[in-house]
């Protein structure tokens, strides 16, 4: 059985994959690589791969402070 979740790692859509015949569960991102195998049983980590995501997302806008200081340098440039 698969079901699609939340990446624990980055929150995109990820895979989780239960895997009966070997007693397993495998959680994985193709957004950030993210992987988790685990014992269907035990719940003891098999495997697992978590890459570290960036500190400050990309879409995330400047401080105020600099958003105002651009203004105030555009506004005396022009007077």
């Amino acid at each position: 059985m698969i079901e699609s979740i939340r990446c624990p790692n980055c929150g995109a859509i990820a895979e989780r994959h239960h895997l009966a015949y070997l007693a397993q569960v495998k959680t994985q991102c193709e957004k950030c690589d993210y992987l988790l195998v685990m014992s269907s049983r035990s719940g003891q980590v098999l495997e697992s791969y978590a890459p570290g995501l960036p500190c400050e997302p990309q879409h995330i806008n400047k401080p105020i402070a600099f958003r105002l200081a651009a203004i105030h340098t555009s506004v005396g440039k022009h007077s």
